[in-house]
């Protein structure tokens, strides 16, 4: 059975490296891992926009894994993420790209502009559309970042006497965090504030109030959040 699943995903390999995805071509894995239909993506916005519903204004390096513990990785690859569906896309022209299916992926990693990778994975108890990225990990907690994307049009209105609004589209992410105890693994919502942070860890109360006191200049924010997670992971 083994080796039947390893000559499927070589079989996935090699169907991807010849395919092209282009507009209206089906790409089937072996595997499970894709499906759908190629569609072109426009990842620059229209003049004026403010933020993007994607994660990287271009095609980044990355992998993935399987939900069988597989990785799919090959330099014809690049990806990026689409925030408002939820959707890790594959692309191989960088200019059509295909919605990998997520009930078959564990986890993703994609390569920012200054080559630092961030890991995400779908964790359907946070959320069941989208997936989340991982800001620490460990035998004893992970520690997770949701971000829900929402597109506000241009609502600016002026009647001569007030004006009100904005005059551009704009994207707006909302963060949101979540721990999960390797004991108790249903995910904890959490906000980046100094009592929260000491209630959700209680149980390594000494460990928190060290870091607190090592970092006490430091703000509260995500890089703080993930830097105690991994302290507490140590």
């Amino acid at each position: 059975m083994k080796i039947k699943h390893i000559a499927a995903l070589v079989l996935f390999m090699i169907t991807c490296d010849v395919l092209k995805a282009q507009t209206g071509t089906n790409s089937i894995s072996s595997t499970g891992i894709m499906s759908g239909t190629g569609m072109a993506y426009n990842l620059v916005n229209n003049e004026g926009t403010k933020g993007s519903r994607y994660l990287f204004d271009t095609w980044v390096k990355g992998y993935v894994t399987d939900n069988k513990g597989n990785t799919v990785n090959s330099e014809n690859y690049t990806f990026n993420y689409d925030k408002i569906e939820g959707a890790l896309l594959l692309s191989q022209d960088k200019q059509t790209a295909i919605a990998v299916d997520k009930e078959h992926v564990k986890n993703f990693v994609v390569y920012n502009k200054a080559d630092k990778a961030m890991a995400f994975e779908y964790v359907p108890a946070i959320d069941a559309t989208h997936y989340c990225e991982v800001l620490a990990t460990g035998s004893k907690y992970k520690i997770y970042k949701f971000t829900k994307t929402r597109f506000i049009k241009a609502d600016y209105k002026n009647d001569g006497i007030s004006s009100s609004g904005n005059k551009y589209d704009e994207y707006v992410d909302e963060p949101a965090y979540y721990v999960v105890d390797a004991k108790t693994p249903a995910p904890q919502k959490i906000s980046l504030k100094n009592k929260a942070i000491k209630q959700v860890f209680a149980a390594d109360a000494d460990k928190v109030k060290a870091f607190f006191t090592d970092h006490k200049d430091d703000d509260i924010d995500e890089a703080f959040l993930a830097a105690l997670g991994n302290y507490l992971n140590q």
